[in-house]
């Protein structure tokens, strides 16, 4: 098994495909979020995938610190949205 690298040990192309699963995710979080009526944390997380992804480019090639930042945040929630409760099992 390989071992962890830290962005800075990344290619572009590796932290490129970092940011694309982080903000598909994100992606997934929003929608299913939305499907449970929780329009904040959809929101949340539709936005926070726009921002990853319009600015993927200089995240990935030039601002890794900005980029581990926004990468931490989408994956705490996506952690969220994994820890919400079913609100379909309370009916």
């Amino acid at each position: 098994m390989e071992a962890a690298k830290t962005l800075a040990e990344m290619t572009v192309s590796e932290r490129r495909k970092l940011i694309d699963f982080v903000v598909t995710a994100l992606e997934d979080t929003a929608e299913e979020a939305e499907e449970h009526g929780d329009a904040l944390s959809a929101a949340n997380s539709y936005n926070l995938a726009t921002a990853i992804r319009g600015n993927a480019t200089e995240l990935a090639t030039h601002d890794l610190k900005s980029a581990e930042l926004l990468l931490q945040q989408g994956i705490n929630l996506v952690a969220a949205g994994l820890a919400r409760p079913d609100q379909r099992r309370l009916h």
